[in-house]
């Protein structure tokens, strides 16, 4: 196969237009870079052959808008890719990559993992410029300017954050980006949040609360008071998961993982098999008023105007009951590690959020010791 020296602009303006590239010297083992002559410019194309004999093309870029020098580095790196079983033909951008993940998460985790995900990128990503981005071309001060225009709190937006960059890191497991492509997301670090969960209501203002949401909501959110469970965990159990004989329920679907069983008090079972009677074991033990799961959609703002309504603080949410249920617990002089347990989070997690009242249980235990 003649070669060209393609390397030349002056040559390459020569060169008549024709489909198969003229291809220059070898810039690697088994590499080429070409270049297609079109009637106007022309484009820069990489082949590769490998150890079998197989040849792979790829297509660089405008030969106007990319010079050779360029064009070679672009051609190397895509063969560094495919030595390193990098196969970019199904996800190639971030929202591609996101998706991906997604539906890894439903299949590995469960549906509550995968929901929250997939929310978190409607929200975020799935809409955003950073969403076409292709992968390969992602760098550090895209991803810092996307986090900069979310309009949420430095907690969320640490929180979302974590989630892309799951969702890339699973894109470089799968082969979908080489692996040194991970440099640009590890760069961009946490945002620094100082403040500690601070907003705890009363079982007077949670009974209040309840009292002022639309009566399909009230039993969900009732189960939310009494139990230190995510909202989604909560939202995802069935009558199946009900042990009505052991007094407990089965949590199948969560974001810490399924497999934990929490004990029920008496009102919680008793409000439990009310919601159980009459369903078949596979419905939803909260159902919402047309028979089908509950959402963060659904809930969010029935809870913000009850909560408006019983003159509660603002910014009181679904998680608020999360907090003031893991806060009685812990109040009550129940063990940590068994709220941890309990609430399906770690135990670092818990000192980090509620430190400040186990140091104050130790302060008041120690003012009572004497001789």
């Amino acid at each position: 196969m003649a070669r060209e020296s393609i390397d030349k602009a002056r040559i390459r303006c020569r060169l008549p237009a024709r489909r198969e590239p003229y291809w220059g010297a070898p810039i690697g083992r088994g590499l080429f870079l070409g270049f297609r002559k079109l009637e106007q410019g022309g484009t820069w194309v990489a082949r590769q052959r490998d150890d079998e004999g197989c040849q792979r093309y790829s297509s660089i870029g405008h030969a106007d808008s990319i010079p050779y020098d360029d064009a070679v580095k672009a051609a190397q790196a895509w063969a560094r890719q495919v030595d390193a079983g990098v196969d970019a033909s199904e996800v190639q951008t971030v929202g591609e990559a996101c998706k991906a993940y997604v539906k890894d998460r439903r299949r590995e985790k469960g549906d509550a993992n995968a929901d929250d995900a997939e929310g978190r990128f409607k929200r975020t990503v799935y809409g955003c410029s950073i969403a076409k981005v292709k992968l390969s071309k992602l760098r550090t001060e895209q991803i810092k300017e996307w986090r900069a225009h979310l309009n949420m709190a430095d907690a969320s937006r640490n929180r979302t954050l974590s989630t892309l960059k799951a969702a890339l890191n699973f894109a470089v497991a799968s082969r979908y980006v080489e692996a040194g492509r991970a440099i640009e997301w590890e760069r961009v670090k946490s945002c620094e949040v100082k403040k500690r969960r601070d907003l705890y209501l009363s079982r007077e203002q949670r009974h209040a609360l309840v009292e002022n949401l639309q009566e399909h909501a009230q039993a969900f959110v009732r189960g939310l008071c009494l139990l230190p469970l995510r909202p989604s965990a909560l939202a995802a159990a069935t009558v199946a998961d009900l042990n009505v004989k052991h007094c407990n329920l089965s949590i199948t679907s969560d974001k810490a993982g399924a497999g934990r069983v929490v004990a029920l008090s008496p009102d919680a079972l008793d409000l439990f098999k009310k919601q159980a009677k009459n369903k078949l074991p596979a419905a939803p033990l909260f159902a919402y008023d047309d028979g089908s799961c509950w959402n963060k959609e659904r809930w969010k703002q029935p809870i913000k105007k009850a909560a408006k309504a019983s003159g509660l603080p603002a910014g009181v949410c679904a998680y608020t009951l999360r907090h003031s249920v893991i806060t009685d617990m812990l109040v009550g002089n129940m063990d940590s590690l068994t709220v941890a347990r309990i609430a399906g989070t770690s135990l670092a997690m818990i000192e980090k959020h509620y430190g400040h009242l186990l140091q104050d249980h130790a302060a008041k235990a120690m003012a009572e010791l004497a001789l």
